[in-house]
C-alpha cells in the first residue's frame, strides 16, 4: 500500500509511531524503516500483532467499503475477511484492505461462512508495524 508518513512522535516506551495518510484513512502506527528517511510516500507492508477475537476486536460490519480510523483508543481497519484452510478447525485469516492484504493468523470464536464478510478489527497503534519497501 502506498502511504504518506507526515509526523514522527515517541511513545514514553520509545516507540516511535509515525501518521499515515492512506487513500482510506489516516491512523498511527509503528515505523520499522530509517527514521531519517520516514517522511515521505512509502510503499508499505502491514503487521498487526494481536490475537484476534470473534465478537470483541474483531466484528462484523454492514459497510462494505474499506476504511481505515483512529479514536483515541484504537485503530479501526475494515476490510474482507479472507480465509485459507476453511475445512481446518481454524482457518488462517487475512484482512483485505484496499490494495493491501494483512495477515490476522487464526480468529478465535469465528462463526462458519465468514470468508467474503466485511469486518473491523481494532487494536492499538502499539500493536500495528509498518515496514516500508523499495519497489
Amino acid at each position: 500500500m502506498l502511504v504518506q508518513v507526515e509526523r514522527l512522535s515517541r511513545t514514553p516506551d520509545d516507540v516511535t509511531l509515525v501518521t499515515l495518510r492512506t487513500p482510506i484513512g489516516t491512523v498511527s502506527a509503528c515505523w520499522a524503516g530509517n527514521l531519517e528517511a520516514a517522511a515521505g510516500e512509502h510503499h508499505v507492508e502491514w503487521e498487526l500483532d494481536e490475537e484476534f477475537r470473534w465478537g470483541s476486536n474483531c466484528l462484523p460490519v454492514a459497510v462494505e467499503e474499506p476504511c481505515l480510523r483512529q479514536d483515541e483508543h484504537a485503530v479501526f481497519c475494515r476490510g474482507r475477511l479472507g480465509l485459507t484452510g476453511i475445512e481446518a478447525a481454524q482457518p488462517f485469516a487475512h484482512l483485505e484492505l484496499a490494495d493491501a492484504v494483512i495477515d490476522l493468523g487464526h480468529v478465535d470464536a469465528l462463526p462458519p461462512g465468514m470468508a467474503g464478510a466485511w469486518v473491523e478489527v481494532h487494536l492499538g497503534p502499539e500493536k500495528i508495524t509498518i515496514y516500508p519497501y523499495q519497489l
